[in-house]
């Protein structure tokens, strides 16, 4: 239960990629293949990944009853001590920034000259002799660029350099040889290729350094997070998120609890073995869907080299196996069950997807694994 513990399961793993790897329509997202980075990418081919493989119809680990390799302590009832769970002021704020960061955004400068290195959000309309073209316009929606770090075709960035906000002129570029078609508004082939193209160019802003947050008042609780939290005053919101605070420390106590108290013989290694098979499929499809290599995936999401994150992946999953074998035997002693009906209700309209995609195995496992967490929490 790490801070930077690997969320081991079927699911993908959910990565903040750059915007470098998003692409900016067609002047940014086929300019850094053309220069040769994604060309020489070892991308890997897309793998199934057959997520129900080893858990039975019950949503437990297949052919491993848990209770056969520990020994449960008490886990009802436990006595907490008030000061554990408790959260700091300071724990606090940091939360409800954290929350708050969804609305931040950073000053904008408007009274100087773009400059190199600067972050400036554009608008642009791009045209080959005189034919706009599909990806080649941004629609009014602005985007984000640093000059010298996002990655445009030909020189197009550093064009924006000495206008100012409120500006509108043209930047011409030419595209790259092995560039890629486009269409025109009536669906009519544009070849790009080696074409001089005249983006026509708005600066929005320059984006400042600071980062500014919105006051968590009434009115900004009732507008934003009244639908998804039901708070609808600061003092809810305060009190919920100090409660959310209260039940993340009653929860890793909990675990930490089970882990010191719990006597366990053996953790099967089946459950590492899906665990690292999952987990290492679900890479290797994030990594092919991006066009990158498994290694550029773990640099940009934080981990280092793959190697880095195949040591840490080792690392954890012993840890990982052995609270998914205390969960199932909680499960087990508790007679949990989940039917085909708890999962069509769970899920509703998405019912039909995520049974493709994960198997009713795993769903069932998924959702097991939350009563036994609520469990805990409700129980002590």
């Amino acid at each position: 239960m790490k801070s930077k513990m690997i969320r081991l399961g079927a699911a993908a793993l959910a990565l903040t990629m750059t915007a470098a790897l998003a692409g900016c329509g067609a002047v940014g997202s086929n300019s850094a293949s053309t220069s040769g980075s994604a060309a020489s990418e070892d991308v890997p081919e897309m793998v199934e990944i057959d997520y129900s493989k080893y858990i039975d119809e019950n949503g437990f680990w297949k052919d491993i009853h848990a209770l056969d390799y520990v020994t449960l302590p008490e886990y009802k009832g436990v006595e907490i001590p008030a000061e554990e769970i408790e959260p700091t002021e300071e724990e606090i704020e940091s939360n409800r920034q954290s929350l708050l960061s969804q609305w931040a955004y950073y000053d904008e400068v408007t009274d100087r000259a773009v400059e190199d290195g600067d972050t400036v959000n554009i608008d642009y309309v791009g045209s080959v002799d005189g034919v706009e073209f599909t990806g080649g316009n941004t629609n009014g929606a602005g985007t984000t660029v640093t000059i010298g770090v996002t990655s445009y075709i030909d020189d197009f960035l550093e064009q924006l350099i000495g206008h100012k906000p409120g500006e509108t002129f043209d930047v011409n570029v030419t595209f790259p040889d092995d560039y890629n078609d486009s269409t025109d508004a009536d669906g009519n082939t544009v070849v790009l290729a080696g074409k001089d193209a005249v983006f026509t160019t708005t600066i929005n802003y320059i984006q400042g350094d600071e980062l500014l947050y919105p006051e968590m008042d009434d009115a900004f609780v009732a507008e934003n997070l009244q639908s998804t939290y039901g708070w609808t005053t600061a003092a809810e919101a305060n009190e919920g998120i100090a409660n959310a605070i209260r039940n993340s420390k009653k929860y890793n106590y909990m675990l930490d609890y089970l882990e010191e108290n719990a006597e366990i013989t053996e953790v099967p290694e089946a459950i590492s073995e899906y665990m690292r098979e999952a987990q290492l499929a679900a890479i290797n499809n994030q990594a092919a869907s991006y066009g990158i290599s498994v290694d550029t995936l773990m640099m940009l999401s934080g981990y280092g080299s793959e190697e880095d994150y195949l040591a840490l992946l080792e690392e954890q999953l012993p840890e990982a196996a052995k609270f998914s074998l205390l969960r199932q035997a909680i499960a087990e002693q508790e007679g949990m069950t989940v039917t085909e009906e708890d999962i069509q209700e769970q899920l509703g309209d998405s019912y039909d997807s995520y049974v493709e995609t994960y198997g009713l195995n795993y769903i069932k496992q998924d959702m097991l694994i939350g009563m036994v967490d609520q469990l805990l929490l409700d129980e002590n």
